[in-house]
């Protein structure tokens, strides 16, 4: 498992940072054509919008892994111990839950994009709704492995995270 998770972060982290490249990249190019160039490409918009999508996609689930999603710090933390576990160890589970019921329809509505394409790129749209489903997979798994460190919580051990 530690071998997967370190390998699933990397993986992330370049991608996430790549994408984040690539949109920087983009971005310039689109500012540079349109300053000094009698013609800026028509595609900067659209590559730029998918490169967004993705960089977030990707680097959700590094967010879940380092619980830097937004909470309500004050109220989380009145709870101690076994209850504070508790109460996490439900919020997971709700976040779970919610996970694999994006990627669920997230599939669905990707399949039906297989037969659209971009308008700039003329990408298969299903490449550019799968960033749904990478977000809500990444984001399960990194909840899974808090879900696990819940329950070693709530049963007296120590926490990994």
């Amino acid at each position: 498992m530690s071998l997967l998770k370190k390998f699933l972060e990397r993986t992330l982290e370049w991608t996430s940072s790549l994408c984040f490249a690539g949109l920087i990249a983009v971005v310039l190019l689109q500012v540079f054509a349109r300053l000094f160039l009698a013609r800026s490409p028509h595609w900067t918009e659209e590559a730029s919008r998918f490169l967004m999508l993705y960089m977030v996609a990707f680097a959700s689930g590094l967010a879940a892994r380092d619980r830097a999603y937004v909470n309500v710090d004050f109220l989380l933390n009145m709870f101690k111990g076994r209850l504070r576990a508790f109460v996490d160890l439900c919020i997971d589970l709700l976040s779970i839950v919610l996970m694999v019921t994006i990627a669920r329809y997230g599939w669905d509505n990707a399949m039906v994009g297989r037969i659209q394409t971009s308008a700039s790129l003329s990408i298969p749209m299903h490449l550019v709704f799968m960033a749904v489903v990478l977000h809500a997979v990444s984001v399960a798994f990194y909840t899974a492995i808090h879900i696990i460190d819940d329950l070693a919580a709530l049963f007296g051990q120590r926490r990994s995270s």
